[in-house]
């Protein structure tokens, strides 16, 4: 009885450090979705490739099809052409799920473009999702699809 007292002890306290793991993990990648931002507002191409698998595949909202890794930060640039502007953006997390050691991430991000007095010129809102998961210590991500957000339906 001891035994079987002592085991049901170790499962209970193994299940919610689990628990505790997989918040951990959930905000631990939510981390990962503001640094692709950052890399997105420095114009930091090289970086912003390391997040992504070799073997990525995902529909991003530009072209026309999909793409892997090769091309996946060619929108980067584009967002910063004109000299004159400045590019910022807004996350709004939507939720994170995980399964096992897969974590998929839903959100909406707005991409502002301000002047030399601040103002906003332009923005556009998007919604996101980006599956990642964790190898040794470095998240990557495995698939995504983005779309632009049609702001006419206030419940996209």
């Amino acid at each position: 009885m001891k035994n079987q007292l002592t085991l049901l002890t170790v499962v209970f306290i193994s299940i919610m450090a689990s628990a505790q793991t997989s918040a951990e993990l959930k905000e631990e990648v939510w981390r990962m979705e503001e640094l692709y931002w950052d890399y997105v507002k420095k114009n930091d191409t090289i970086s912003y490739k390391t997040l992504w698998h070799d073997d990525f595949v995902g529909y991003p909202s530009f072209g026309n099809g999909v793409s892997g890794k090769e091309g996946i930060a060619v929108w980067i640039p584009e967002l910063h052409k004109d000299k004159t502007l400045k590019f910022s953006y807004k996350l709004y997390k939507r939720g994170v799920n995980a399964i096992d050691d897969v974590f998929m991430v839903f959100y909406d991000a707005d991409e502002i473009w301000t002047d030399s007095q601040n103002k906003v010129v332009r923005k556009e809102t998007f919604k996101f999702t980006h599956t990642w998961k964790k190898y040794g210590d470095t998240w990557l991500i495995l698939g995504g699809m983005a779309a632009k957000k049609n702001l006419d339906d206030i419940n996209n």
